[in-house]
């Protein structure tokens, strides 16, 4: 609508306002449409104290800690002060301590005292707690706390505008398809009582001391977003593009991108393919790379791949490619310019995990405008089927399927076809989600939720099963950082090694005792 317009839709509206001061060269309708302007304005410039508690932050490099770190830019340049508790945060405020199933990031456990500096004395008051879960212990404890002083306080759903300034609004996001995780590294004996104990003891609290939810997509994890009952929301995923700021196909002219294309054309010569795949990601059991390995060795004939990033399952990876007979190149981990190129390289870029939240690598391989097939999984069908061809989806664990959206992505590589080549403008950058993350925050305060009274009685029974979770946690860590990873592994290596010296030993023996018996008989 014309500006016009618009002005006399607003005058019909407020023809009811009070009249307003006004400057002697304007008429009533334009003091109306200029007051109406500045209050907007005024409204939208009032920026945010916000807490966002996180134990993935960079230089941490998997995608909880990068979307984080973009979090916290983007709202600084928006004008909102922002403060971060993660585990580098210092003694005085945290006790941090390695994560013991995953040792390139590290958990925390918040000092009392600071909890209590953080409810009784922030001055001025923060406007938002964002608390980036799951396995947050701390986060939860710091909800719980101003969840329990909004409601001593008379802070809630029924407050006025001032008293619900007084108190934050309380918000957690969720990174982590937690059942397809438990259905994955979980015995089948004990998996009903570990999702007991897990949605309904540990997480089963999250909803009545936080007013809101935000996941990456719609689709992530519905078995705990259900829990707030229509309270939920997304936090959008955003893309740092361009060429030199990150992702984009000029990558593949630069210095990194002539290496990279060097190497591909070697590796290529070597195995007697035409495509290039990529996969990029932690090599971990739940991101199905074993599953790829095998199609490839099986069903893609004329093509290679490259693998880049690690993980604790890359011996077995590799062990598998080399039994298989699978033409695959591990790169380990890259950052920076060099994998900004290794995306740009690529022929296909191909993501097997049927357990992500977004799948920030998909974003990213988009971003450098390189076909992509991935499973056709809920997250992946919401966040990527505005711009990803139908065809480029497989079915989840059919291996004939993924086979042929993968050679429908070649295929269309060689003869150049349009389709299925990504729109550079169909992908958010991190400025825009940034701002989509500050309204969910607005919609969140709009409504503060209350604790209930029956899990007001629940609460300090929560608070002491979960401390001592957290001290289990720690003492795991140490334990398995003690043995380098893991007991298991230790001490089977060692009890395999033992076993070798004492064979090697008693064939010694053996060797002499018959060496001196050949010697006497001789005599």
């Amino acid at each position: 609508y014309s500006l016009k317009t618009a002005r006399i839709v607003i005058i019909m509206c407020l023809n009811n306002q009070p009249s307003q001061s006004k400057p002697k060269d304007m008429d009533k309708n334009d003091a109306v449409f200029a007051t109406l302007t500045n209050n907007t304005t005024s409204t939208t410039n009032k920026k945010m104290r916000i807490l966002l508690c996180s134990e993935n932050v960079p230089p941490q490099v998997n995608g909880i800690a990068r979307r984080v770190g973009h979090y916290a830019d983007g709202l600084r340049k928006m004008g909102c002060e922002v403060d971060l508790l993660h585990p580098e945060s210092g003694f005085d405020k945290v006790i941090s301590h390695v994560n013991p199933w995953n040792f390139t990031a590290r958990m925390m456990v918040i000092v009392p005292l600071h909890l209590l500096k953080l409810v009784a004395n922030s001055d001025p008051p923060y406007d938002v707690i964002h608390v980036v879960l799951p396995l947050n212990l701390s986060g939860m404890w710091i909800l719980a706390a101003f969840q329990i002083l909004r409601s001593f306080s008379g802070s809630c759903s029924s407050s006025t505008g001032s008293s619900r300034q007084q108190q934050p609004t309380l918000v957690c996001s969720w990174h982590c398809n937690m059942y397809n995780y438990i259905q994955c590294h979980v015995p089948s004996f004990i998996r009903p009582l570990f999702e007991f104990s897990f949605f309904g003891g540990l997480c089963g609290i999250l909803p009545y001391i936080s007013d809101r939810i935000l996941t990456p997509t719609r689709a992530t994890d519905p078995k705990i977003t259900s829990m707030w009952k229509g309270r939920a929301g997304v936090c959008e995923t955003g893309i740092q593009m361009g060429k030199g700021q990150g992702f984009s196909p000029c990558n593949k002219n630069s210095k990194w991108g002539l290496a990279w294309t060097e190497s591909k054309q070697a590796f290529l010569q070597e195995t007697g393919n035409e495509f290039l795949l990529v996969c990029v990601g932690r090599l971990s059991p739940e991101k199905g790379i074993d599953e790829l390995i095998k199609v490839l060795a099986s069903s893609l004939k004329g093509c290679s791949l490259w693998l880049v990033g690690d993980g604790p399952h890359k011996a077995q990876l590799k062990l598998l490619a080399k039994e298989l007979n699978a033409p695959v190149q591990f790169l380990g981990y890259q950052k920076g310019e060099a994998l900004h190129a290794a995306y740009a390289v690529a022929d296909v870029f191909v993501c097997p995990s049927l357990t992500e939240t977004f799948g920030q690598t998909v974003n990213e391989a988009l971003a450098s405008k390189v076909r992509v097939a991935l499973p056709s999984v809920p997250v992946f069908v919401e966040a990527y089927g505005h711009a990803i061809p139908e065809d480029a989806f497989w079915e989840p664990m059919d291996r004939q399927s993924m086979a042929n959206a993968i050679l429908k992505q070649t295929e269309r590589q060689r003869t150049c076809d349009a389709v299925g080549m990504p729109d550079l403008d169909k992908l958010k950058t991190w400025d825009q989600a940034c701002e989509d993350l500050y309204m969910e925050y607005k919609e969140a305060s709009k409504n503060h939720y209350h604790l209930p009274f029956t899990a007001a009685l629940f609460l300090p029974l929560w608070y002491i099963v979960t401390f001592f979770t957290a001290i289990c946690t720690m003492y795991l860590a140490f334990v398995r950082t003690l043995f380098g990873g893991s007991a298991r592994f230790y001490f089977s290596t060692k009890t395999k090694g033992s076993t070798k010296k004492i064979r090697d030993s008693m064939k010694n023996i053996k060797d002499k005792i018959q060496k001196v018996s050949d010697h006497q008989l001789q005599q």
